[in-house]
């Protein structure tokens, strides 16, 4: 019974300790001990194990930070695309009251895959300036139609004219392009861009 409970009360082996954090420096150091000669087999392999870790860990920030840079640039882009494609600039210039004002002459209702159904006619400045061929961003005034004369304002720039006051629209193609972007940065997160190689041991670079 006695060697029972010396058994049971044996401390138990540590575990072993994982290797620190090395620096730049100390990694250095570490190399010039590990060159010089007269250290032993077991310190040698004790070495060798702490810089290869440390190469390990930086191999994985860079292809980290390679594979959030692509991610990054990837989304940016798209934003850039999505922008141009949403017309987002002339609507955002509508809203702050920039661009030419008059009357949007209603016309026919166009449908398309790309912009959806939206009323097509021609606007007149009131400087005298027809623009044919425009189309009507949003829903129109209650009540008008084809044939309708409906206040309106031109920034230039794309083939719209917005509501004169009030105008919401550039807020659903933000939110339009910053979906896209995401979506894009998403996927190239995802995806094995920027992940690294791997070598015939199948071990990432």
């Amino acid at each position: 019974m006695a060697s029972r409970n010396q058994r049971s009360a044996a401390p138990a082996r540590p575990a072993p300790a994982r290797p620190a954090h090395v620096g730049r420096r100390q990694a250095a150091q570490l190399g010039a001990q590990l060159a010089a000669s007269g250290l032993s087999h077991q310190e040698q392999r004790r070495l060798r194990a702490v810089l290869r870790a440390r190469e390990d860990a930086t191999r994985r920030r860079l292809r980290l930070l390679k594979r959030l840079s692509i991610a990054v640039t990837g989304g940016i882009v798209a934003l850039a695309i999505a922008t141009l494609s949403f017309g987002l600039v002339p609507a955002i210039e509508a809203a702050l009251g920039t661009g030419a004002t008059g009357t949007f002459d209603v016309g026919q209702r166009v449908c398309s895959s790309r912009t959806g159904c939206q009323w097509v006619g021609t606007f007149q400045s009131s400087r005298g300036v027809v623009v044919s061929g425009l189309a009507y961003a949003g829903s129109l005034p209650p009540g008008d139609g084809p044939g309708s004369s409906v206040p309106a304002r031109y920034p230039g720039g794309s083939d719209q004219v917005y509501a004169l006051r009030g105008s919401h629209t550039w807020v659903i193609d933000l939110l339009g392009t910053l979906a896209i972007s995401a979506a894009v940065g998403a996927a190239l997160w995802i995806s094995p861009l920027g992940a690294g190689s791997r070598d015939p041991k199948g071990v990432r670079k």
